[in-house]
């Protein structure tokens, strides 16, 4: 007999640490290979103390000259507030009572609302990496009623979104995205445009969740402030950026000359992120010059080419003119534990939803990336995508 009692043994003897290493490993490559940490956690915000350049007691004088003064390495205090990320898992209690006969049926009632919960919060962890932390995840133009958006890799049918105009004044909120045309970069939602009011210019984010996500790389590359420090006090913190010219082609000697550069600035690239398109025409040109194309297996599991051993490995998260470089040694996620049920005061994890016959229980982690070298990140943007035969 199935109990809402031995579905949350269940739930938390069970699934928690096979849902817990699902999102850890399966949610993107560049999430795989970041470290996690529970150091550094002071109160509710990372502390992290960065050096932003070399010690400054060295000299080359005379026998009988003073000796340099013993000047420590310069650092900077990196500061963020950990970021609270959810995942939300509910059944029915019709659900539960069809199946509670059947330990079977109750099973595999679970493990889909199991996997669901999983794709989603690997998804929403995936687009995060990406971002700047606003949690903005598109700026939509509105024609004819057709809503197009700048970035339709971190939409997803089923999502609920607020809408924001350009002036950051709600518009609309927890509205049901129905569709995702990713080939047309055009978004469906619940209701159209011109009933919610949506104009050109306005900004999609993840319900409730604005100004929640981590500090993503777009955040690291574009953000004026980064943990709590002025890029314009301390510029030795901004990342490069280089801006193709039109006549680069993403091939071995263009990369070749990116990665050159970072390590002059002492950083040993270990990671390129590219888009699809990117990754297209690497490949593409390396068949063009008789070149031999070698590949490599990740750590979860994905075959990717490599750029002289270093993996190229593409995402649904950038712009087909994007790629970064990276060492991702540099970054490393905090937190405050692993993946938990969110358990009330009794401990139970399943409680019933207030206003209708269904329960839920929450999956919780606190949480913040940050890159402890933020100018040993490369971003390269305005790739031509077209290849010259």
């Amino acid at each position: 007999m199935v109990t809402l009692s031995s579905a949350e043994n269940v739930l938390k003897d069970v699934y928690l640490g096979v849902v817990a290493d699902q999102i850890n490993t399966k949610t993107n490559p560049l999430f795989s290979r970041i470290k996690r940490s529970s150091r550094n956690i002071v109160g509710k915000e990372v502390r992290v103390v960065a050096p932003i350049g070399i010690n400054g007691g060295i000299m080359a004088g005379s026998e009988t000259s003073d000796l340099p003064a013993g000047v420590d390495t310069p650092y900077l205090s990196f500061v963020a507030p950990l970021k609270n990320l959810y995942g939300r898992f509910e059944i029915s209690d019709k659900a539960i009572k069809c199946s509670s006969s059947d330990v079977n049926s109750f099973v595999n009632l679970l493990q889909d609302g199991m996997d669901s919960l999983v794709k989603a919060s690997a998804f929403n962890l995936s687009r995060m990496i990406y971002g700047d932390g606003s949690g903005c995840l598109a700026t939509v133009t509105v024609s004819e009623n057709t809503i197009s958006a700048d970035n339709v890799g971190a939409v997803a049918p089923g999502m609920y979104v607020d809408v924001y105009s350009a002036s950051d004044v709600a518009v609309a909120t927890n509205i049901l995205v129905v569709d995702v045309n990713k080939a047309a970069k055009t978004i469906t939602l619940a209701k159209d445009a011109n009933q919610l009011g949506i104009t050109t210019g306005a900004k999609l984010y993840l319900h409730n969740s604005k100004g929640g996500d981590i500090i993503g790389l777009k955040g690291i590359v574009e953000n004026k402030t980064l943990y709590g420090v002025d890029k314009d006090a301390y510029p030795i913190i901004n990342a490069r950026t280089y801006t193709a010219s039109q006549t680069d082609a993403f091939d071995e000697d263009f990369v070749q000359k990116i990665i050159d550069d970072l390590e002059m600035g002492g950083t040993e690239v270990n990671f390129i992120n590219t888009s699809y398109e990117l990754k297209r025409v690497y490949q593409r040109y390396m068949t063009l010059y008789k070149k031999n194309i070698e590949y490599t297996t990740l750590e979860d599991g994905m075959k990717v080419l490599t750029h002289f051993g270093t993996p190229i490995v593409p995402t649904a998260q950038l712009a087909q003119d994007e790629c970064y470089f990276l060492n991702t040694n540099d970054f490393a996620f905090y937190e405050l534990g692993d993946w938990k049920w969110l358990e009330d005061e009794a401990g139970r994890v399943l409680k019933q939803h207030p206003s209708k016959p269904a329960f839920a229980a929450t999956l919780v982690k606190y949480t913040e990336l940050l890159c402890h070298k933020p100018n040993g990140v490369g971003f390269c943007k305005g790739i031509s995508t077209t290849i010259a035969e």
